[in-house]
């Protein structure tokens, strides 16, 4: 597969924009061939051009709103070109370079870039056949463009060598009339004092043995990419000017830094603005789809980063929201030592950061940039919801992907994840890593479950989107593949494929096959938020984001890798259409929907646009027929006769007249999860027993004896099930030997042990264990005192390993002794909102389909008699249930959301049951209300115990509301459970 370009209109605006800056102005070319030529600056045609361009005078580039002229004139002609991501820059700067070759004889560009991945991306881009060809097409076969990429460079037997890619780019002539020179470098290659400052012994020009030196002679017009990323204030920027001295410096991106000085965005010469609410309202780019799988209902840890000490010895220290606990770490200390979920994340940077937003806070191992103030949650890090992520973003690539699929010209579907750390992915000693191994797990299942789908769909395009879904699981690792920085160092060959494929080959990641005809399953990538800049793919249709990213960087650059329109099978961008990206995230940033809609209209005025769609609505808002507000808004210059906003004018029409100012259209950026619909009829019928479930009603426990607290501490302190065990670390020793065949083998073995220190003061252990287990302090030290009279306590005794097991045994006490000494009270008042409902006990006109289940099916019609008009569920027996539940002794029945019904446990926690059904008999009689949890194991046998205790306090709650006359009945139900049978043996038994 072969991408096609196209002539764009909002691309060649900007390229018309940037030619338009040198028209008629001076050029010296009687200089050295080797250089461009030098451009008057003194004149003020340079002026008047941009001034034109500004204004709205050249034909095909819209206009720059007034308050965004800023200049900045020095020694170098400055000129920026903003673009937002998706829109296309890459290709604007490259074609940028054939027109001002092509008009004016410039031939010596440099491209500066911020990172790795940014400057491959730019390379393949330039490099490859199709843009070659492209361009071929419109500047003709003859004129080239030869590329120098300025790599890391190697000594060659101890000899200082010349940079060969800075060598062949300052040696060319413009006398090769059909040969345009570009030099693509990073800023840390432009920083290098080794490569860049170094003496060589050979001469370049004639003149020069320094490449900065070098370069400078061939006075560059310097192409800026990412502009956020070279602030004024930077080395990087302070390099290019004192070294290289360019001609002209044109930046392109979708940020801008601030000024330092004026706070206002640093533009220099705006000449082309297309924002991000023009590139989402005219579908130049995806709109955005967030989705957040719901808080964990257990105890989440958040952490506040409260004090960073940037000098010697440096440490941060972090408070407990919930406890007000503070918590001290040096640099490399691990914040799993505060709560386990942040297990592996350790402090890797205190003070000075990479963020252009956060001058000093800390960096964290995973990549996260945090700064004081800033809040880090344990939860979304917790093994349990990092795969509840996982299977949320399979569902929604897999219903992605056959939506995609079936269309005339396939489009294939790619999705992207960011994770925590490398090892977790790509493992060691050749062992897949422990993401990698859940992910592929998760992708079994789900390619299974859909192939059952497709399999038995008899469409031609069904049964070739099953033979690709055969052909994945037949080779799961296939079907996924990382990049992370650390890569470029690796010498394994998988390694080094995958990075190609990801980084250098965008045809083949695109590509539905192999040049062997079989298919290309390669379609999920995983990096450690490396590919955050420089790197995008138009099919990427889901970004994943399994780690935070912190406040480093916006929301706008957050969902760039992914907003580029898509292409089908054959290479063609389809831009006729609305396309979302799904934004997965976790449950602590919620409200980045939000966040996202604030900071696109931030921007706001945007480019110009016309008011007569709104003209009579807003006359109506100021009292005015439509006729009389045009005349009044063109006496005052703010709009031409065609209704079209003057762009200049454009702030003093929205301040003025605000109603016209509507920023991001509505469906751009969508809260996700997707909203299942509330059948208001059949809820009439249910909703007595739902108001009934929801009443508040409070646990009662009996009371305990003096003896029995005495009972329960000397059984948790018994020295016959210690609590105490040595905390002891092991130091290992591998020897490297040759074994009998003469292959050498490792052979690890532990030659020491070492004392973990994790003691705690003895009043911290007390208080510790009464705030985990209520258990006075008073019982507990009597117990510890008996306990020390008949076997010493061990001086390190007082830890946390032996805090935690005095805490578990305590719970597993309290679960076997007041399994039948608890209790259920109502409490009589108004219920309130629920998740049916609104306050007013009316039905909602839809929920989350998140709180109902993960998977949902278009392939199954639900029950007239379901709640809900959509088919959602979270296991096969779910699956089951809703599909066989229309019995005609069912009145109406419905899946409970997710963790609205919650039956308090005497031993901590709620369990929420899953169905909920009203039945009649078959003589038309109201018979009773069916409550049903669902239990994913084949027996009872198979039931954990918790999940046995689980059961009993659920059937004692609603044993206890029929007690109060409520007609109910709970039971839970196994994988052999049959719906249909429960119900009619249910119905038999009354």
């Amino acid at each position: 597969m072969k991408i096609r370009l196209q002539n764009l209109p909002h691309q060649t605006a900007a390229i018309t924009a940037l030619s338009h800056v040198f028209q008629d102005v001076a050029l010296d070319k009687t200089g050295s061939s080797e250089a461009n030529p030098v451009i008057d600056m003194k004149g003020l045609k340079i002026e008047e051009n941009i001034w034109d361009i500004q204004h709205g005078s050249v034909e095909g580039v819209p206009a720059i709103a007034e308050g965004l002229h800023t200049k900045e004139r020095g020694l170098y002609l400055g000129i920026d070109v903003r673009m937002e991501t998706g829109t296309g820059k890459t290709y604007v700067y490259t074609r940028t370079m054939f027109e001002l070759h092509k008009r004016y004889g410039f031939n010596k560009f440099i491209i500066l870039v911020p990172s790795t991945p940014i400057k491959e991306g730019t390379r393949k881009f330039i490099a490859s056949d199709y843009a070659r060809e492209h361009f071929a097409d419109i500047y003709g076969t003859q004129t080239r463009l030869a590329l120098e990429v300025l790599d890391p460079q190697k000594r060659s037997n101890g000899r200082k060598v010349f940079p060969t890619a800075i060598s062949s780019f300052v040696s060319a002539s413009r006398l090769q009339r059909n040969r345009i020179n570009c030099l693509l470098m990073t800023d840390g290659m432009l920083q290098s004092k080794a490569t860049m400052a170094t003496n060589y012994d050979q001469v370049v020009l004639g003149v020069s043995s320094v490449p900065y030196d070098a370069l400078a002679e061939t006075r560059p017009i310097v192409l800026i990419d990412e502009p956020h990323r070279f602030r004024k204030e930077n080395k990087a920027w302070e390099t290019l000017m004192e070294r290289i001295r360019p001609q002209v410096v044109i930046r392109f991106g979708a940020t801008f830094p601030r000024s330092e000085k004026t706070g206002r965005i640093d533009y220099n010469s705006l000449i082309f603005n297309l924002g991000s609410i023009e590139a989402f309202n005219r579908q130049l780019v995806k709109g955005v789809a967030v989705q957040y799988p719901q808080e964990s209902t257990e105890k989440t840890v958040r952490l506040k980063l409260t004090r960073l000490s940037a000098s010697k010895p440096k440490t941060v220290t972090f408070k407990d929201e919930d406890t007000q606990k503070s918590h001290t770490l040096n640099l490399g200390d691990s914040l799993g030592s505060i709560d386990g979920d942040f297990a592996g994340i350790t402090v890797e940077g205190i003070g000075k950061t990479e963020s252009i937003n956060i001058k000093s806070g800390i960096t964290l191992s995973n990549g996260q940039i945090l700064a004081r103030g800033d809040t880090i949650t344990s939860g979304a890090y917790s093994d349990t919801y990092q795969a509840l992520m996982l299977e949320r973003a399979l569902v929604n690539h897999f219903d992605t992907e056959w939506e995609n699929f079936k269309r005339g010209r396939k489009i294939k579907t790619l999705s992207l994840f960011f994770i925590d750390s490398i090892e977790s992915y790509r493992g060691k000693d050749g062992h897949p890593g422990h993401l990698r191994h859940k992910f592929e797990q998760l992708l079994m299942k789900q390619i299974k479950q859909r192939l059952e789908e497709y399999q038995s769909n008899p469409s031609p395009k069904a049964q070739e989107y099953a033979d690709y879904l055969r052909a994945s699981l037949a080779d799961l690792p296939a079907t996924n593949g990382g990049y992370f920085s650390a890569d470029n160092a690796s010498t394994d060959a998988a390694i080094q494929a995958e990075v190609d494929a990801i980084l250098r080959d965008k045809e083949a990641l695109l590509s539905f096959r192999k040049p062997d005809g079989g298919w290309n399953t390669m379609r999920f990538i995983f990096s450690k938020w490396t590919l955050r800049e420089g790197w995008d793919n138009p099919n990427v249709f889901q970004i994943v984001k399994l780690r935070s990213s912190g406040s480093e960087i916006s929301k706008l650059q957050e969902v760039g890798r992914g907003l580029r329109l898509p292409v089908d099978e054959y290479g063609t961008r389809i831009a006729d259409e609305q396309f979302y990206l799904t934004y997965l995230i976790d449950f602590t940033e919620a409200d980045f929907a939000n966040k996202l809609i604030r900071e696109i209209n931030a921007e706001a005025p945007s480019n110009p646009r016309n008011i007569n769609a709104m003209l009579k609505k807003v006359a109506k808002q100021y009292g005015l027929d439509e006729t009389e507000l045009f005349i009044e808004l063109l006496q005052k210059k703010l709009v031409d006769t065609d209704k079209n906003i003057i762009e200049v004018r454009a702030a003093e029409l929205f301040a003025n007249y605000p109603e016209f100012n509507t920023g991001l259209h509505s469906g751009k950026v969508v809260e996700k999860p997707m909203q299942v619909r509330i059948r208001k009829e059949n809820f009439a019928k249910i909703r007595q027993l739902w108001e009934l479930v929801n009443q508040k009603y409070y646990l009662r426990l009996d009371e305990l004896s003096e003896a029995e607290f005495t009972a329960c501490i000397d059984h948790i302190l018994d020295p016959g099930d210690d609590i105490y065990t040595p905390q002891l670390g092991v130091i290992r020793r591998n020897r490297i030997h040759s074994d009998a065949t003469g292959n050498l083998v490792t052979q690890s073995e532990a030659i020491d042990t070492y004392r973990i220190e994790d003691t705690l003061s003895y009043g911290e252990w007390l208080k510790a264990v009464y705030q985990q287990t209520f258990l006075p302090i008073s019982a507990v030290h009597a117990g510890l005192t008996r306990r020390n009279a008949t076997k010493t306590l061990p001086q390190d005794f007082f830890s946390k390993a032996t805090l935690s097991r005095f805490v578990a045994k305590f719970h597993s006490w309290m679960q076997d002794s007041f399994v039948s000494r608890f209790s259920y009270t109502r409490i009589d008042g108004v219920i309130g909102a629920t998740a049916l409902t609104e306050a007013n006990g009316e039905p909602l006109e839809s929920i989350i389909q998140g709180n109902l289940g993960i998977h949902r099916t278009e392939h199954f019609q639900v029950s007239d008699k379901y709640l809900y008009d959509a088919f959602v569920y979270d296991s096969d027996l779910e699956k089951a249930n809703i599909k066989n539940s229309g019995l005609k002794e069912v009145e109406v029945f419905g899946k409970i959301p997710r963790c609205s019904i919650k039956v308090p446990l005497y031993f901590g926690g709620t369990t929420s049951p899953d169905f909920m059904y009203v039945l009649r008999t078959p003589e038309g009689a109201l018979s009773l209300n069916f409550i049903v949890e669902t239990k994913d194991v084949k027996t009872r046998n198979d039931l954990r115990g918790v999940e046995v205790l689980k059961i009993k306090a659920a059937k004692k709650f609603f044993e206890f509301m029929q007690q109060q006359g409520i007609r109910v009945r709970f039971e839970p139900q196994l994988k052999q459970d049959d719906i249909v049978v429960m119900l009619q043996q249910l119905l038999a038994a009354q």
